[in-house]
């Protein structure tokens, strides 16, 4: 995809984005989102779901077989700190290690309003993702909810815009707020 900076920028902004995670909300989530939203699919995930417009992965393609296949079909944007990627992200983005944080930035960065977390439960529960994964770990699983929202916290210093982050449900709501599409939002635009 090689499309100017300046209308990429112009196709986000101001207009809702969902950051769609794994977790196993997903698919409600997905139902609540406003017609006129862009999908940006953290890794695989969404794909189960939905057909996103935006692909973000932080992970390499040899740790992440799921996410190389997707790419092999997929004509939207990848955003990426490696190869492939559409675009060369500037100093400064949010590098947590982990692609929700790339992707919640990107939104952000791309001037969405609101962003909507989507599927994103911190690993609580039995159930860990939105789709199929038999037999599959880490360490991630183990990591306390307090550890999750310390991290999604970091949100509010390295996000542009984080007032105008959301989540549709989950642990998250407690620390952004939940996501209403209302009529106000939509005359506010």
């Amino acid at each position: 995809m090689d499309v100017p900076f300046h209308k990429l920028r112009a196709w986000f902004r101001g207009r809702p984005a969902a950051v769609l995670g794994g977790g196993p909300s997903l698919p409600g989530d997905l139902k609540r989102l406003p017609e006129e939203c862009r999908l940006i699919s953290v890794n695989d995930h969404a794909f189960h779901h939905c057909r996103p417009d935006v692909l973000v992965y932080q992970d390499r393609l040899y740790w992440a077989p799921a996410v190389e296949d997707v790419l092999k079909t997929f004509d939207g944007l990848v955003v990426s700190p490696h190869e492939p990627s559409d675009i060369d992200l500037p100093r400064g983005w949010w590098d947590v290690n982990q692609s929700f944080g790339l992707a919640t930035w990107f939104a952000s960065w791309m001037d969405c309003d609101p962003v909507i977390l989507c599927g994103m439960d911190c690993y609580q529960g039995d159930v860990k993702y939105c789709h199929p994964r038999p037999g599959f770990y880490h360490d991630i699983f183990d990591v306390p909810l307090e550890e999750h929202l310390k991290l999604w916290r970091e949100a509010f210093v390295k996000c542009p815009h984080p007032e105008r982050i959301r989540a549709t449900s989950g642990p998250l709501v407690n620390v952004f707020g939940v996501f209403e599409d209302n009529l106000l939002h939509r005359l506010r635009r």
